[in-house]
């Protein structure tokens, strides 16, 4: 297994979402949100993302829950705090993997 990273998600990530905009996530992000609520007790508040991309499911989820974003490409955090700068509560973190 190799530690290297697909150019998307390093030196091109500032282009990741003219391939994989944000609006294209609206049913995905609504499915995730709608599994989340049936499979807890009461309303969750709290979200852990792992492998959380350029934030495209955060950019909607954001409004239900408080969340934290993992990622192991730092350029790909960045692409979310740009997507996703206000309206909600979250964080970001890179992690290394393997």
């Amino acid at each position: 297994m190799t530690d290297e990273q697909p150019r998307l998600y390093g030196e091109l990530a500032g282009w990741f979402q003219l391939l994989t905009a944000p609006a294209s996530y609206v049913e995905e992000a609504d499915f995730y949100r709608r599994t989340l609520v049936e499979a807890c007790d009461g309303p969750p508040r709290t979200v852990l993302e792992l492998g959380s991309g350029g934030g495209n499911n955060a950019s909607h989820l954001k409004r239900h829950f408080e969340l934290t974003l993992v990622d192991r490409s730092p350029q790909m955090l960045e692409v979310s705090r740009c997507s996703t700068p206000s309206a909600g509560t979250w964080s970001a973190t890179c992690a290394t993997f393997g």
